[in-house]
C-alpha cells in the first residue's frame, strides 16, 4: 500500500478498504498485468478484455514486478487480482521462494514496511495492494 494519505480512487488504499478487499476473496477476479507506466495500468481480464486503470502508484508496481517474484499468469503477463473496493492485489513471493498455489488470508491485516499487506505469518510472501480506478477499454 502507498504511504500517502489521499484515499480517493486511484491514489492510496485505506486500511478499511484493504481489509474489506482482502476479506472478499471469493469476489476477486484473476487478471494479467500487461503494462504499467505514468499512472496507467493495462490489465487483461480472463475473457481477453483489455482495460486501462489509473493508479498513482505505478512506480511501486513496477518495482514489485521487477523483483521477479510475482507469479506469471498462465496466459501472459503477471498474475494479479481485481478485488472489490477498487483494489488491485499483486501477489509477491519472498526472494528465492515460490508463491503458493493456495495462500491463506491473514485475518487481521498487517502492513509491512514496504507497503505490502502480510497475508500469512507462515508463508513466504505478501499481497501488494494498489488503489485503481477504471477509465477505459482497449479495442
Amino acid at each position: 500500500m502507498s504511504k500517502e494519505s489521499i484515499y480517493t480512487p486511484g491514489n492510496s488504499v485505506h486500511f478499511i478498504q484493504a481489509r474489506k478487499a482482502l476479506e472478499a476473496v471469493k469476489d476477486w477476479k484473476p487478471v494479467s498485468l500487461s503494462n504499467a507506466s505514468g499512472g496507467v495500468i493495462e490489465i487483461v481480464e480472463s475473457d481477453g478484455t483489455k482495460s486501462l486503470y489509473h493508479s498513482r502508484d505505478t512506480e511501486r508496481l513496477l518495482t514489485v514486478l521487477a523483483t521477479g517474484q510475482v507469479p506469471k499468469n498462465k496466459k501472459s503477463g503477471h498474475l494479479a487480482f481485481l478485488a472489490p473496493h477498487g483494489v488491485l492485489i499483486v501477489p509477491c513471493a519472498e526472494f528465492k521462494k515460490a508463491f503458493p498455489a493456495s495462500a491463506p488470508i491473514y485475518s487481521s491485516v498487517v502492513y509491512l514496511e514496504n507497503g505490502a499487506a502480510l497475508w500469512s505469518p507462515t508463508t513466504d510472501g505478501a499481497w501488494h495492494l494498489f488503489s485503481v480506478i477504471w477509465f477505459g477499454s482497449i479495442d
